[in-house]
């Protein structure tokens, strides 16, 4: 069976290389197609993501074609071409592809772009039925990639972080499915070596543990945030148990009826204003292993 090639081959081939100039020429001419599938299956966008992210007009593609209306979530059913009975090799769609890339720092910023132009974190796709795990998401994309790169790169980690943001679930969608902390339990127990030497995938298992503790990502950020502190401090000097402490002279008490105001007087909406300039609740920066290592997540 022979399939008509939606995209010209050699529009195909520039939106593989990142030649955006050509892109947007035929795109110009054609707004409408901008979901057609070459030959093989694959949209424009998965194209453009099937090989990482090496480049900045890489991602410039990318950009531009989910500014245009591309579908990141668009099921591809690729075939190979190769073969001439051209036999179906399973579905991909862009966001999951380019969420198991882990070759470039850029790869992230991309995720990022997906996920604003409503990239859904826990589509499922199928894979061949000759994969050992058929059924998968994002999120166990980007995962698997930390095993497969052998070490680990830190350009993953932002990934698995805006994955579970955006509310990447970590249960199983299907009886017999592992969870994602299940199937990382499986790895640490066949490949240990492997995985105790990957400092950035010990970040993952840390955070993977520290949203299932917690029962959400929103409660896991907001667990490691200030706020709960600064407010137990506050009622305590509200209810007389510690008063400001001032280290400095100054000429007059202005200074300690300021430091009064914010942690005893004040009011409570102004006490709640002040805190919302306190950095991003749903956010993290760092992740601190068991052995002390703090690990930069935006590196």
């Amino acid at each position: 069976m022979h399939r008509r090639a939606m995209i010209p081959d050699e529009i195909a081939d520039a939106a593989f290389d990142g030649d955006k100039d050509t892109v947007v020429e035929w795109l110009d001419e054609h707004p409408e197609r901008v979901n057609d599938t070459d030959n093989a299956g694959a949209s424009f966008l998965l194209l453009c993501v099937d090989n990482g992210i090496k480049r900045e007009e890489q991602l410039e593609l990318v950009c531009y074609l989910l500014s245009r209306g591309a579908d990141p979530n668009q099921m591809c059913l690729l075939i190979d071409t190769e073969d001439e009975e051209f036999n179906v090799e399973g579905y991909m769609t862009p966001f999951y592809a380019i969420c198991s890339a882990s070759n470039s720092p850029l790869v992230q910023h991309a995720v990022a772009s997906f996920l604003s132009a409503g990239a859904d974190p826990n589509l499922r796709l199928r894979l061949a039925d000759s994969t050992p795990e058929p059924n998968t998401s994002p999120l166990m994309g980007a995962i698997r990639s930390f095993v497969a790169s052998h070490g680990g790169t830190s350009w993953q980690l932002p990934v698995v972080v805006r994955l579970l943001r955006a509310g990447a679930s970590l249960d199983s969608s299907f009886e017999g499915e592992l969870s994602v902390d299940e199937w990382i339990a499986a790895e640490q127990r066949q490949r240990p070596e492997v995985i105790e030497d990957q400092v950035q995938f010990q970040a993952v298992i840390t955070l993977i543990r520290g949203v299932r503790a917690a029962g959400s990502w929103k409660k896991y950020c907001r667990a490691r945030a200030p706020h709960r502190e600064i407010l137990a401090l506050r009622s305590l000097a509200m209810r007389g148990y510690i008063t400001p402490y001032q280290r400095r002279r100054t000429r007059g008490a202005e200074h300690k009826i300021a430091i009064a105001f914010v942690a005893r007087l004040g009011d409570n909406g102004i006490v709640w204003n002040i805190l919302s300039f306190w950095r991003d609740p749903d956010d993290i920066e760092d992740i601190t292993l068991g052995n002390g290592d703090v690990v930069r997540v935006y590196s």
